[in-house]
């Protein structure tokens, strides 16, 4: 592969050699925001010159990375996004656990308006994100550098991230497939008799989890909207 030079540590590729970026974010003008940060920096030689993609949809992602099978060098994951359950898609941290089951070698930057520290260590022990920034912190001085110290092998961590994870936590959130598909299924107002056409699972199990699922998420127990809305506030769902 041909460079056109090394600076501080990064090698700069040819526009022959351009790497890939994938944005995933359902966004459109956020997408363009990231896009434009990128090309910038790239014309005045701060971070090398991308290729640059976009999905705004799991459904998008998925075909691109799944169906299509198109390799990413780089992929900017929004998790708060419309599920996906044909695929067991229901954020975009589900997405990214197939990312890299699929592709393991793409550098994975998380960029989210989440702020729940539960939810952030969750995310931070499933991805293991190269990468971890608060959307309102994501300006170009943050996402280039979260670049730059990608491209050198290096984690980079916004400050806003590095100060919620730096605090007090009780317990994390972990949710399987099943429990995800499931609070998706509260959400489209599936009653508790009628999951069992979607789940493998009898009513006494529907309520058994539902109980264990208010318990997680710290949700009074018998108020499956506030269970709803929790799970979508935490981008669960």
């Amino acid at each position: 592969m041909d460079y056109r030079g090394t600076e501080n540590g990064i090698d700069y590729p040819t526009e022959n050699a351009l790497q890939n970026i994938l944005i995933i974010e359902d966004h459109k003008l956020t997408c363009q925001g990231y896009q434009l940060i990128v090309e910038q920096a790239g014309i005045n030689g701060k971070i090398p010159l991308f290729k640059i993609h976009q999905a705004h949809s799991l459904k998008k992602a998925y075909q691109n990375l799944v169906t299509e099978g198109t390799s990413f060098d780089m992929v900017f994951l929004d998790i708060c996004m419309k599920p996906f359950p044909e695929e067991n898609l229901f954020s975009g941290e589900d997405l990214g656990r197939l990312l890299i089951e699929r592709h393991p070698t793409t550098k994975i930057l998380v960029m989210t308006s989440l702020t729940d520290k539960l939810r952030l260590e969750g995310i931070l022990n499933t991805l293991e994100p190269h990468g971890f920034l608060i959307k309102c912190e994501v300006d170009e001085d943050h996402l280039v550098k979260a670049i730059q110290n990608i491209l050198m092998g290096q984690s980079y961590y916004s400050p806003s991230i590095e100060k919620i994870l730096q605090g007090e936590s009780n317990a994390d959130v972990l949710l399987n497939a099943e429990e995800k598909h499931f609070l998706h299924l509260l959400s489209k107002g599936v009653r508790n008799i009628e999951t069992m056409y979607f789940l493998p699972w009898s009513l006494s199990k529907v309520e058994k989890r539902k109980r264990s699922l208010h318990k997680k998420l710290g949700v009074e127990k018998g108020n499956t909207m506030a269970l709803v809305n929790k799970a979508r506030e935490l981008g669960i769902i």
